[in-house]
């Protein structure tokens, strides 16, 4: 799958992991890059939704449009969907109780 990411910070957590690291703690940022990889090696977003442990989901109200990955615990990675069903664009990384 293309991946893009919304902002360069986001893409410079995903290419550096101590700034990942630095950003979220441990467990979450290595999770975070861990997550963009399996993006990058999905053909699709069926496939995406077929591996299980990202529990991708569609949001609902005022986050509509955008879907929601499994990171760790309450931690959850923000994507939309690009221009076709090959392609996602990272928004943010969020706990899910501070939204």
């Amino acid at each position: 799958m293309e991946v893009t990411f919304r902002s360069k910070q986001l893409k410079l957590c995903y290419e550096e992991s101590a700034k990942a690291v630095q950003k979220w703690g441990q467990a979450v940022g290595r999770k975070y890059i861990t997550r963009i990889n399996e993006l990058y090696a999905v053909k699709d977003f069926q496939d995406a939704y077929n591996i299980r442990s990202m529990r991708l989901h569609a949001l609902k109200g005022g986050r509509k449009g955008e879907l929601s990955i499994n990171l760790t615990g309450q931690w959850r990675l923000i994507v939309t969907k690009g221009e076709t069903e090959e392609h996602v664009i990272v928004q943010n990384v969020s706990n899910h109780y501070e939204d």
